[in-house]
């Protein structure tokens, strides 16, 4: 019964966060796929001139990860908040439990 109330308390504690928290889940996705969107970038500019592979990279960096981060973060926050109340502290830190492991793997760690 301790365990059950204090898993209440915490998800009462983090739902005003839960915006923070889903900005947080992308920008680590980011942070952990961003190579293969780079290399997928290098392949598709590495027969243009400098300048415009240049161009290329700084729009994808600035503009490119703004708007990924911006057009998903609002839908992992949709899919947190269809998460009953319960079960919403287990799926955030089982969440970035597998990003990490996923970060292991790719050797980030």
């Amino acid at each position: 019964m301790f365990l059950l109330d204090l898993n209440l308390r915490l998800a009462h504690v983090i739902q005003p966060y839960v915006n923070d928290i889903s900005l947080a889940l992308v920008a680590t996705c980011l942070v952990v796929y961003g190579d293969k969107v780079n290399g997928y970038l290098k392949k598709v500019v590495s027969s243009w001139v400098f300048i415009a592979r240049v161009v290329a990279f700084i729009l994808m960096c600035t503009f490119g990860y703004g708007l990924l981060t911006l057009w998903s973060q609002p839908l992992v926050y949709w899919g947190i908040m269809r998460v009953d109340l319960v079960y919403r502290p287990l799926l955030i830190f089982g969440s970035f439990c597998f990003l990490g492991i996923l970060a292991e793997r790719k050797r980030h760690l």
